[in-house]
Order: C-alpha cells, then structure tokens, then sequence
C-alpha cells in the first residue's frame, strides 16, 4: 500500500511518501507521522512547535517535536516488534538530565523507512 501524508507543523507543510507491502503497517506509520503531538501539557502550548532531529556519534537517528514555548521535548519512539509512537513532553536541563520523567526513552532505528 502507499499512503502520501501532510501535516503542518508550525509554519512548515511535511509531505510524506509512504510504502508498505503490509496495509496496516502503511496506515500505522501515517496515524504517527499525519498526527504528531500538537499539545505541551507542560505549558499548555498548542500552536507553535518544530520537528527536527538529530544523530549521535553511532549513527542513531532521534525525530523530535519541540515546544517553541518551553523548549520540551516529545521524542519519537519505536516499539522493539516495530512500529512507531509519540512520547508526551519532557523538559530537558543543558547538561541532558531530564526535569521531568514520563517515560523511558526510547531510540529510533530506521526512520529512514518511514519518511
């Protein structure tokens, strides 16, 4: 199955091309990527947000929304039988320490497959 998905995420519309032999596995992929977190119960912000992401020194790819209001974070994750969710915000200190925990994080592998 191919599902195209667009979301806007702050001032930026995310088009999203995806290809799965298996349909639901098509249809999850689009829920997590059309319906990222668009809330921060954490300072209650519901407009401005970014998604962006990074790589660590292994080559471990981390996809995150950002709360342009607090800084928090919503990291993506990937369950270990496949497939993909959204964590809820988390602030972060500068020296990387959580301020507050919600739950584990979780890293991405392979999101490369899903975008």
């Amino acid at each position: 199955m191919k599902i195209d998905v667009a979301t806007v995420i702050g001032k930026t519309k995310y088009l999203f091309h995806i290809e799965e032999q298996k349909d639901k596995e098509a249809l999850h992929k689009a829920a997590v990527l059309g319906n990222p977190p668009k809330y921060c119960q954490l300072c209650k912000n519901n407009e401005h947000f970014t998604l962006n992401g990074n790589k660590d020194k292994e080559g471990n790819i981390y996809i995150k929304m950002t709360c342009k209001k607090c800084g928090s974070q919503a990291k993506l994750g990937s369950y270990k039988v496949g497939g993909y969710f959204w964590h809820t915000f988390e602030q972060w200190q500068k020296n990387g320490q959580k301020q507050q925990e919600t739950f584990d994080e979780t890293e991405v592998e392979n999101i490369g497959d899903a975008i």
